[in-house]
């Protein structure tokens, strides 16, 4: 069932850019910048819960659940939430850049006990990379790039972790790289390796037996090898709308 088709709350309803769910409720960013949670529990008849507040932070950029806690990187900073009741999310804890400049790109990733996420300084156009402990979101370590160039004023479009790697999908309005960076010492997370991918624009990136797959605008797929970054285009891109998540199912 399509929410928004009738009257009532659902009737507000963006285009969702982000979505996890966490057993029979979805929360999902909005185009605007809202998060919006829903009981999908009647499949057929799925009930918009209403909106999440976004206080000062600004608007939402993406979510994540892991276990019972819901992720929120909204415009300036980093909520967690608890899903206890996953009707009405309860913030657990905060965690906000101590430069008032920064503002957060898309993507979140995790590891089994941290947090990853970016955040760009609107000034410098120096973007950093920050680790952060799960629950908590305690600063545990961060990566700036100390010039400003072609490739450090790329935002993040988003992310995925793989046994101590962090591979990040990075734009600007006229360049495109996959990034790796280590964070195999989480204190210490450095770049690794940074590619230009062809075409323009990005929307997802996920990890696969070896593989990276890498979403864009034009809804072409395209395949890139964890360890050297080298890629190949899936299929042909279409004029069809972009594609905005994707995930691979056993």
């Amino acid at each position: 069932k399509k929410l928004g088709a009738g009257t009532g709350p659902g009737q507000a309803l963006d285009a969702m850019v982000d979505m996890a769910s966490f057993g029979d409720y979805v929360y999902g960013v909005e185009l605007g910048g809202k998060v919006r949670g829903v009981d999908v529990a009647d499949k057929a008849n799925p009930v918009e819960l209403g909106e999440i507040p976004k206080g000062a932070h600004g608007k939402a950029r993406g979510v994540l659940v892991s276990g019972d806690l819901l992720y929120v990187a909204w415009r300036h900073a980093m909520v967690v939430y608890t899903l206890q009741n996953p009707a009405v999310p309860a913030v657990l804890n905060t965690f906000a850049p101590q430069d008032a400049n920064r503002r957060n790109d898309r993507g979140i990733a995790e590891s089994a006990h941290h947090i990853y996420v970016a955040y760009m300084n609107k000034m410098t156009r120096l973007e950093s990379f920050y680790v952060l402990t799960k629950g908590s979101l305690n600063l545990v370590g961060m990566y700036t790039p100390t010039l400003t160039t072609e490739t450090d004023s790329l935002e993040t479009m988003d992310m995925v972790h793989h046994d101590g790697k962090v591979y990040a999908t990075k734009a600007s309005t006229s360049h495109w790289r996959i990034s790796c960076f280590l964070v195999s010492d989480p204190a210490n997370p450095s770049l690794h390796a940074m590619e230009a991918i062809p075409d323009f624009g990005f929307g997802r990136i996920v990890y696969h037996e070896g593989s990276l797959y890498v979403s864009q605008v034009s809804d072409q797929l395209w395949k890139a090898d964890a360890a050297s970054l080298s890629q190949q285009p899936l299929n042909a891109p279409t004029e069809a709308t972009n594609c905005q998540d994707m995930h691979f199912r056993a």
